[in-house]
């Protein structure tokens, strides 16, 4: 988002209310850290606790579909004309605002008592507030990200997203192990910031603005320049590495091997949920129309190749590891083509769920983001004092000893499969669906392919615990808070397995053209758009 000063400032601070509850629950979690006291120390994963329910529950006010609000806790006549200048080319990216704040709740219960820097000699009786209070400030960037307006904000929320888990990552392990995938991370993420950076200056020097509704007067009128089309596909290209999608997938294995594991099951949805939101507005830029022109097919055809190596690569990948945390990275950058193969299917037709591309990879990102915390959340039960369950053969005869966690387990790798019964089969559904009502037949073939080669590999895991024998005794982290997160994961993947509509029409709302005029196509004019110029984008009217 921009400043507007025709907007009040009352209306600013309401719009952004979910943020800024995130944001003062992370500064008291980070302050609370700083105490010697373990008992003040405890607060913070408190604050982090109740700072995300809270901002959850807000942020329901601001969810509606057609008419009133989930929860009518805030004004109506918020969602007019003045919320709609305020907020990016999706006004009612609401749903991905609940969405982190709800996720955030689970990962801090999957992350209680998290001890400090994973030390097995010292577990339970050192709070760490600062990992906390990075969570919450990254979940704050995922809150935002759909809310931006303009191309400089949406790098200084993703770079608000990332550099909080470059810190997590680094400092969640004492091990070296740790500080060196951190320092991978850090430097992979910074090549990807200066990518997408070098794009938007492309875009710039073609339209002459940085604003979402300029540069969307500007192609309209205009329609796609060489430059902007190489602009647009860098960005997407750089932000492909908030998903781990292919060409910078590079990373995800050594950083999710390296870092802790709450660490990981937090990674594996912020930058993936921010990364995904802004191909989305990057693409809303030309109305997810991939014909027409050699420009429109050119995008259309890069996300195309995208999806479909980024599945192929990370599922094919994920075979060869025996490594649960390595084949969960892998694993996720396998997910993450499936939601590039709906971003590729386009919007389809007004008010049809089922033909848009949009709606049901917005829809996967939710159901990721619920069966792989339930994934990890039950590995960090098993884990006890130590990261002990990370090879394949570590889960042997789980279902003997801890028979609810491997159940729990199982059905949470059922649904990444994309098994009937689960949220992960409606998921794959809705991606496969799109992909076919918008001719894209081959992208689906090969989108079924990929799931049946993904379906190897977690039944590799589901067999170890149920068919083999115990050769190591498990040492299990009985913390109500985690037990609580693996129920309630599971919960989910079971409920929105039978009953997946009500999900599917909250991601479907905010992706539908016809409700949303931001995005509708542009209209043809005789008349150039006069360009905006570098000063006037970045001066506030009064």
């Amino acid at each position: 988002m921009s400043f507007n000063s025709e907007v009040s400032v009352e209306l600013h601070v309401k719009y952004l209310l979910p943020e800024i509850i995130l944001l003062v629950a992370a500064s008291l979690a980070t302050l609370l850290g700083l105490f010697k006291n373990d008992s003040t120390r405890k607060l913070a994963q408190w604050a982090a606790l109740l700072g995300t329910l809270v901002a959850g529950i807000v942020s329901l006010g601001y969810l509606k579909i057609g008419g009133s609000p989930v929860l009518n806790i805030l004004p109506v006549e918020w969602f007019t004309n003045e919320v709609a200048d305020l907020a990016g080319v999706m006004p009612q990216f609401a749903y991905v605002t609940t969405l982190a704040c709800f996720i955030g709740f689970l990962s801090t219960l999957a992350a209680w008592n998290m001890p400090s820097k994973a030390d097995p000699n010292v577990v339970d009786d050192n709070y760490r507030g600062e990992f906390y209070g990075m969570m919450l400030f990254s979940l704050m960037g995922v809150a935002m990200i759909g809310k931006v307006n303009d191309l400089i904000w949406l790098f200084v929320v993703l770079e608000l997203v990332s550099i909080p888990t470059y810190i997590m990552v680094a400092t969640s392990r004492s091990q070296i192990v740790a500080q060196e995938a951190g320092v991978k991370y850090f430097f992979l993420g910074a090549l990807a910031a200066a990518i997408f950076l070098f794009g938007f200056s492309y875009i710039y020097g073609t339209t002459g603005a940085t604003r979402y509704a300029d540069i969307i007067r500007f192609i309209g009128a205009n329609g796609l320049t060489p430059l902007a089309v190489i602009g647009l596909l860098m960005v997407i290209v750089g932000v492909g590495y908030k998903i781990a999608s292919v060409p910078l997938h590079f990373y995800a294995a050594d950083v999710y091997q390296g870092a802790a594991t709450p660490v990981t099951a937090f990674l594996a949805f912020a930058p993936k949920a921010a990364g995904i939101v802004a191909i989305i507005s990057m693409l809303s830029l030309v109305n997810f129309q991939f014909a027409g022109s050699s420009s429109n097919t050119a995008i259309g055809a890069t996300i195309t190749v995208m999806a479909i190596l980024t599945m192929t690569v990370g599922n094919v990948l994920a075979l060869l590891q025996r490594n649960i945390k390595r084949i969960l990275a892998y694993s996720s950058i396998a997910h993450s083509g499936y939601m590039l193969v709906g971003l590729a299917s386009g919007l389809g037709k007004p008010g049809d769920l089922i033909s848009n591309g949009v709606s049901a990879a917005l829809f996967y990102l939710a159901a990721y983001a619920i069966m792989n915390l339930g994934t990890f959340a039950v590995l960090i039960y098993l884990q006890g004092k130590a990261d002990a369950a990370e090879d394949i053969d570590d889960l042997a005869g789980v279902a003997k000893e801890h028979p609810v966690a491997a159940f729990a387990l199982a059905i949470c790798l059922f649904s990444l499969i994309g098994m009937p019964l689960t949220i992960g089969f409606f998921g794959k559904l809705y991606i496969i669906q799109a992909a076919l009502a918008n001719g894209h037949t081959i992208l689906a073939i090969i989108t079924v392919i990929n799931a049946a080669i993904a379906a190897a590999y977690y039944l590799k895991i589901i067999a170890a615990m149920y068919l083999r024998d115990a050769w190591n005794p498990f040492t299990v982290r009985p913390v109500f808070a985690i037990k609580t997160a693996a129920t309630l994961c599971t919960v989910l993947v079971l409920v929105f397995g039978v009953l997946p509509s009500a999900l599917l029409t909250f991601a479907g709302f905010p992706a539908d053209p016809a409700r949303l005029p931001a995005i509708e196509q542009p209209k043809e004019t005789k008349k150039k758009a006069e360009a905006v110029t570098p000063a006037e984008t970045l001066i506030v009217k009064n």
